[in-house]
């Protein structure tokens, strides 16, 4: 049977990181590797846009789809084209925003929607679909099923123990698109999952709704075998807070070491983690952690109460230090609420300045996320439902201080700030990193955000599509 995997372009309001980088769709192609008894193709749409010509070459019996909030529009259109090319075509729908919001993707060009765990899932649809050729589903806990306009939800499927029942993601899926990866200034990419979910109560967050606080990792073990064939250089963990468990990330360091894996790493972790485990930074700065992302959304506590964070200046300022001692950099996060005003935006700049390896920063519109419960408090106040301006760069909440125009112009002029700065402290001013094969294409994402982000008050009152 012939299952075609499409991985839909981010839409055309969207921002945020969309210019500046481009990593494998790896929820894909670890559902490919699912269902590597059958012929399987994934499309990249980000890189390769002929949907249609695809489908007429693979004349695919399914075709799946992910979607990130972003991709809301552009998923359901994949699936809109599959129909009308085929009827007969099984359209299938999973992911992050397609789990906290289900109902968004009730179309009669979708016949099912994963909720939740999506590889035990996607086998036994996939399965019971080469079997007997039918949409009897509803014995599949975890799926909505869109039937005459009704919504049929199955049993809830329960949260697995673990993540050691995936498959390694079948990576040979986007071999032809590997070249094309890229992030920020770095271009051999790759990506890989140790884990789901985040334990902490944090309001803005969607991944902690997505597993429902449950954090659920994969072994040491089995990441090693999925280490050992990657051949880039640079590998991101996907996870929602990869250092949450510091006796696993013990054991996978020491296994890195046995197998004499020689990589660089970028992992998002926490403030108070880095400051109740000084030592397990320290060991992995040794093997090739060269960059965590972590959120310090404030240089005031009274703003990090605000949001439910559960840290402070205090547990903040020893991260930072304790990152620097083992030579770990920083890309750090700072919400911009909807108050703020160019007071503000000087103190942010001030602290970053002051603290020489926070060598990333990214400034972040408060944004109630779909599904979450902060959107659920406020949903009656923002600006729009237009899911292509969810992408943390865009104000979906009223700005009180200034005028929406005078925030955007803010962040544009700092943004300039940010990537002088980054430039510096990165060293990316010598020849390797100017002459690089994608410098080209970083530097053109870099002007068109920064002109895009002068444009971003008329996205947000852009209506949202209809069917």
């Amino acid at each position: 049977m012939k299952i075609l995997l499409v991985n839909p372009p981010s839409g055309g309001l969207t921002v945020g990181l969309k210019h500046l980088a481009q990593v494998e769709p790896l929820g894909l192609e670890i559902i490919g590797g699912a269902v590597r008894e059958h012929q399987v193709e994934l499309l990249d749409m980000n890189i390769e846009t002929d949907l249609e010509g695809t489908l007429r070459r693979f004349q695919p019996d399914i075709v799946g789809a992910g979607a990130q909030v972003v991709q809301t529009y552009t998923a359901r259109q994949v699936l809109k084209t599959a129909k009308a090319f085929n009827p007969e075509i099984l359209t299938v729908i999973g992911g992050h925003h397609v789990t906290l919001c289900p109902h968004e993707f009730n179309s009669p060009f979708i016949d099912v929607i994963v909720i939740g765990e999506g590889v035990p899932a996607f086998r036994e649809i996939v399965t019971r679909w080469d079997k007997a050729h039918t949409k009897d589903f509803d014995d599949i806990p975890g799926l909505a099923l869109p039937r005459d306009g009704r919504f049929i939800y199955t049993d809830p499927r329960p949260f697995p123990p673990n993540l050691d029942h995936h498959p390694h993601p079948d990576r040979s899926l986007t071999e032809k698109y590997r070249s094309h990866y890229f992030y920020l200034f770095e271009r051999s990419v790759a990506s890989i999952q140790t884990s789901v979910g985040c334990t902490f109560p944090c309001n803005f967050c969607s991944c902690q709704h997505f597993t429902k606080r449950h954090f659920i990792a994969r072994s040491p073990e089995l990441i090693i075998e999925d280490l050992k064939t990657i051949k880039e250089d640079l590998i991101m963990f996907c996870d929602d807070h990869t250092f949450i468990d510091v006796k696993r990330m013990e054991r996978l360091h020491d296994l890195i070491l046995e197998a004499g894996i020689k990589k660089r790493y970028f992992a998002y972790t926490r403030t108070d983690c880095v400051v109740k485990n000084p030592e397990i930074f320290a060991k992995w700065a040794k093997i090739g952690l060269m960059m965590v992302m972590t959120g310090l959304e404030a240089v005031d506590d009274s703003r990090i109460k605000e949001v439910n964070k559960k840290t402070s200046i205090e547990i903040n300022e020893q991260a930072i230090k304790i990152l620097a001692q083992s030579g770990i950099v920083l890309s750090a996060g700072f919400l911009v609420m909807p108050d703020y005003t160019e007071d503000d935006f000087k103190r942010i700049d001030e602290y970053v300045k002051q603290r020489p390896n926070i060598a990333l920063t990214e400034l972040t519109p408060l944004t109630p996320l779909p599904g979450t419960g902060f959107h659920h408090e406020v949903k009656d106040t923002v600006l729009t439902h237009h899911r292509e301006v969810y992408d943390l760069a865009h104000f979906v909440l009223p700005t009180t201080n200034l005028s929406q125009p005078e925030m955007y112009h803010l962040i544009q002029k700092y943004y300039l700030k940010i990537i002088f700065r980054a430039v510096m402290r990165l060293k990316l001013y010598r020849s390797r990193r100017i002459f690089g094969r994608h410098t080209p294409r970083l530097l053109l994402g870099l002007l068109r955000n920064y002109r895009l982000i002068g444009q971003m008050h008329i996205s947000t009152a852009t209506p949202a599509p209809t069917e």
